[in-house]
């Protein structure tokens, strides 16, 4: 119904209202109304016996024909049919006689000015509704690398917002690296870059190297504590573990691997690839996010049921490499120019648990690449003290020849608007 014909209706619900026709009707075969409290405490009108349509009647009426058609022109916005509003039940045209089986009821008669082929275009006392019998085409989901959803995926029905909290999907690309041991515990986070393979940080995944069964890798989580979220998460097995040849233990130099699931991840809104990287691409002073399940303070933490997000920025490695040197690491310390750094501001860090998640960062195209993987740092959230990653633009190269993926496939194909 278009906003011309709701005003209709209202301006007859005015004319109703004025107080010279709000009165008893002069039918000896009217009925009384019956108000009937209904189990939220509002009142539920209903009408005894079926006498002819009073001014009350129509009042009623008309209000519930504006309330309907309001309510079905938000739902349904096409793949629908004008029907008159006591055909249409539950949204969809009734095919059974439902509520019209009646043969002493007078229907109404359908709007002349009616058009099938425009069904939002209803006249009084229509609605667009849906029919059960019409094939609806769903459109397949469009993947583009690095497409956040900021309002999150179908909204969010478990917890009001809680300032850091990410929404249910906002960062398709976030996995969850789980190790079975009497259920499932998890370990780190993990960053899904193509339909087969997610990266992540080296220390986290070396103890399965040998041991492949006993790692799963988790997309589309959200809320851990509950088996379902709005859409349900999937579980990966691991077909191999590749880790980098110049990986270090000691001081965590090379601390990235790629992990090769055992099957083709099926892209969906909740589930989708953060981009790589492109040669041109220059973060520092940008303001990224870091996400996952980590641990809120270095000690005596507490780690997050629900996936946060924290906003960091990207300082130079000269500038982090002399804050770190104001730590325990000593006047001496050298960065190694494979890492990169973010942060350095009061309680607002990656921490414990985050390792191996993505520090993404927004691109002009509306995309966002993975500028870095949480690696290490001193405590957690410390004035001056900036968390190091993973320069994720270093290894690129090497990536992609352990994908066996062109660098293309990794990079944001802007859409035409």
């Amino acid at each position: 119904m278009t906003p011309a014909e709701k005003e209709i209706l209202k301006k007859e619900l005015d004319n109703l209202l004025a107080p010279e026709i709000i009165q008893e009707s002069e039918s000896p075969h009217a009925s009384p109304v019956v108000p009937v409290p209904k189990s939220d405490g509002s009142m539920r009108i209903f009408f005894e016996n079926s006498g002819r349509m009073t001014k009350l009647r129509w009042l009623f009426f008309l209000a519930a024909a504006v309330a309907i058609c309001s309510s079905q022109d938000e739902k349904f916005t096409e793949d629908c049919i004008c029907t008159p509003v006591y055909n249409c039940i539950n949204g969809e045209i009734s095919v059974d006689g439902a509520r019209v089986i009646n043969p002493r009821r007078r229907l109404l008669d359908e709007d002349p000015l009616d058009n099938n082929n425009e069904p939002r275009m209803c006249g009084d006392f229509h609605v667009c509704c849906r029919d059960p019998e019409a094939t609806t085409t769903v459109r397949p989901y469009q993947h583009r690398c690095g497409t956040r959803n900021p309002e999150g995926v179908n909204g969010r029905i478990l917890t009001s917002q809680v300032s850091g909290e990410a929404e249910f999907g906002e960062w398709p690309w976030q996995a969850a690296i789980l190790k079975k041991d009497n259920g499932l515990v998890f370990k780190c986070g993990g960053t899904l870059i193509d339909d087969r393979h997610i990266i992540t940080i080296a220390h986290c995944v070396d103890k399965f190297y040998n041991n492949l069964t006993g790692m799963i890798v988790r997309l589309g989580e959200w809320d851990t504590q509950v088996a379902e979220n709005v859409l349900p998460h999937e579980d990966f097995g691991v077909e191999e573990i590749m880790i980098h040849p110049g990986y270090r233990f000691t001081n965590l130099h090379n601390d990235i691997a790629v992990v090769r699931l055992n099957r083709t991840v099926i892209f969906k809104p909740h589930i989708d690839t953060v981009c790589l990287p492109q040669d041109d691409d220059d973060f520092i002073g940008q303001e990224c996010v870091a996400t996952g399940w980590g641990s809120d303070a270095y000690e005596d933490g507490q780690f997050s049921l629900i996936m946060r997000e924290v906003y960091l920025p990207v300082i130079r490695n000269s500038e982090c490499q002399d804050m770190l040197r104001r730590t325990r690491l000593g006047p001496r310390f050298r960065l190694y120019e494979n890492f990169l750094c973010a942060g350095g501001q009061e309680k607002v860090d990656s921490c414990k648990g985050d390792g191996g998640g993505p520090l993404a960062c927004y691109r002009e195209d509306n995309s966002y690449a993975v500028a870095g993987l949480v690696s290490w740092g001193i405590d957690c959230g410390t004035e001056e003290v900036p968390g190091v990653y993973v320069d994720v633009k270093k290894y690129t190269d090497w990536i992609i020849s352990k994908t066996g993926r062109p660098i293309e496939e990794y990079w944001s194909i802007p859409t035409n608007s």
